[in-house]
C-alpha cells in the first residue's frame, strides 16, 4: 500500500488543485495522510469537504502543533500504514498515474530504498527574465532526463517529488526537524541531510522519468524579495546540516562555497556577453545570499 503524506502550513489556494489530481489515480491502494502544521486557514474544513466527495478513497486529517515541515512529514510517517511512503508538496499536484508508476518501480527494483523523479514548473504569471537553468530549481523544477537511472552521491530527488520505502527510517532515522522550513521561514537542507544518510547507509536510490510532479509558482515566487529570503535560508540550513556532520564537513562546504562563487562569475561574465544581465545578475545575488547565510549564521 502507498501512503501519501501532505503535510501542510497556509496553503489553502493549492490544496483543491491538490486533492483533484489525487482523485484521478488509478491505483487504488493507497491511503492519504494530511498533516495540519498548525495552518492560519481553513485547512480542516479543505481536508473534511475532500473526505465528503471521495468516500472511498482512505483520508486521514491529524493537527500537528510542533511547527515545521520536518515536524509535519515526521508525525506523517509515524501515522502511515504503507509499506512506501509519497510526500506530497501543498503547493503541486501529480500527473494521472502517478501513484501506478511508483508502485511499479518499487516493485520492479527490489533493492531500490527511495525514488525521485521529474518535478515541472506550473506558472500563474509570466516566466521572469531572471529564469535560466542555473537557478530555476528555485522555483522547484527538477529534471534529469527521460531514462531509468540510479542517482549518484551528489544528487538526490527534490521534496515535491520523493518516494520512500517505509523501512529506510528505521534504517537512517527521520527529517531532521532543525532543518526544513518552519512557518513562513523559508529554511532548507532537510532532505538533502536525509538523503546522505542514506547514502552512508550504501542504499540505492532511483531516478525514474515518468511520476511527473507539477509545481505551482505564484507570481511572488519570481520576486526578489523571496529570492532572497529563500537563498539566505538554503545557506542557514546548510550550516546546520554540515555542523552536524562535523568541522570537516563544514570547511568541505565552505570550499565548495568557493568553487561555485568562481562558477557563478564566470556564468555571469557570460550572460553579460550575450546581453542577458538579469540572468547573470541574478546567479550573484543568489550566490551572495547564500553566502551570507552560511557564513553569518550565529549572528
Amino acid at each position: 500500500m502507498i501512503s501519501a503524506i501532505i503535510s501542510t502550513y497556509n496553503r489553502e489556494k493549492y490544496l483543491p488543485k491538490l486533492f483533484k489530481s489525487i482523485s484521478k489515480q488509478d491505483y487504488l491502494n493507497f491511503e492519504i495522510i494530511i498533516i495540519d502544521n498548525n495552518s492560519p486557514g481553513n485547512t480542516k474544513e479543505l481536508t473534511e469537504k475532500f473526505i465528503k466527495n471521495n468516500p472511498k478513497l482512505k483520508i486521514k486529517y491529524f493537527l500537528e502543533t510542533k511547527q515545521g515541515l520536518s515536524f509535519g512529514r515526521n508525525r506523517g510517517i509515524k501515522e502511515a500504514n504503507g509499506d512506501f511512503i509519497i510526500f506530497l508538496d501543498d503547493d503541486a499536484f501529480i500527473s494521472n498515474k502517478y501513484f501506478n508508476r511508483i508502485s511499479f518501480y518499487f516493485k520492479k527494483y527490489s533493492g531500490v530504498m527511495a525514488i525521485g523523479s521529474k518535478i515541472l514548473l506550473d506558472y500563474e504569471s509570466i516566466i521572469p527574465k531572471w529564469e535560466n537553468p542555473y537557478l530555476n530549481s528555485l522555483l522547484g523544477y527538477f529534471n534529469l532526463g527521460n531514462d531509468v537511472k540510479y542517482f549518484k552521491e551528489n544528487n538526490y530527488p527534490r521534496g515535491s517529488n520523493m518516494s520512500f520505502r517505509k523501512e529506510v527510517f528505521n534504517l537512517v532515522g527521520l527529517f531532521n526537524t532543525r532543518l526544513g522550513r518552519i512557518g513562513n521561514e523559508l529554511g532548507g537542507g532537510e532532505e538533502k541531510d536525509i538523503f546522505q544518510r542514506i547514502y552512508n547507509k550504501k542504499l540505492h536510490v532511483l531516478y525514474v522519468p515518468d511520476a511527473i510532479v507539477y509545481h505551482s509558482v505564484p507570481i511572488k515566487r519570481t520576486k526578489v524579495s523571496f529570492i532572497r529570503k529563500q537563498a539566505i535560508g538554503t545557506g542557514k540550513g546548510e550550516y546546520i546540516r554540515v555542523k552536524n556532520e562535523g568541522t570537516m564537513s563544514l570547511a568541505k562546504r565552505i570550499l565548495q562555497e568557493i568553487l561555485k562563487w568562481c562558477i557563478s562569475l564566470v556564468l555571469l561574465f557570460w550572460y553579460f556577453i550575450i546581453l542577458k544581465y538579469e540572468k547573470g545578475w541574478m546567479i550573484i545575488r543568489f550566490r551572495y545570499w547564500v553566502t551570507k547565510g552560511l557564513i553569518n549564521f550565529k549572528i
